[in-house]
């Protein structure tokens, strides 16, 4: 069986939740491929990282392995709990993740 995953971030963070791992530790390359390998019920493993795209031959030059930096999880308190928050980088995009 196999599933594949389309989006940066969702997928980092899928991957990261499959191996039981931080998710600072992850890139996702544009076009990357994680491949993920599990016995019966035993644990995820990683097969291989998808950090790099060897397979294209050209990339543009704002496209680059994306993942979460520290940065990314600076956290603010406020009266609704407070937020993640960070700069995307390369396109001044400003973003903040309510806490639940």
């Amino acid at each position: 069986k196999s599933v594949v995953c389309v989006s940066h971030a969702a997928s980092v963070a899928l991957v990261a939740a499959l191996l039981n791992s931080s998710i600072r530790g992850f890139k996702f390359a544009p076009t990357g491929i994680y491949q993920l390998r599990r016995v019966a019920d035993g644990p995820w493993e990683l097969v291989h990282s998808g950090d790099t795209n060897e397979h294209v031959s050209e990339n543009a030059a704002t496209t680059y392995p994306w993942g979460f930096e520290e940065r990314h999880f600076e956290e603010t308190e406020g009266n609704d709990g407070g937020h993640y928050s960070g700069k995307a980088q390369g396109i001044g995009l400003d973003y903040f993740v309510t806490k639940s």
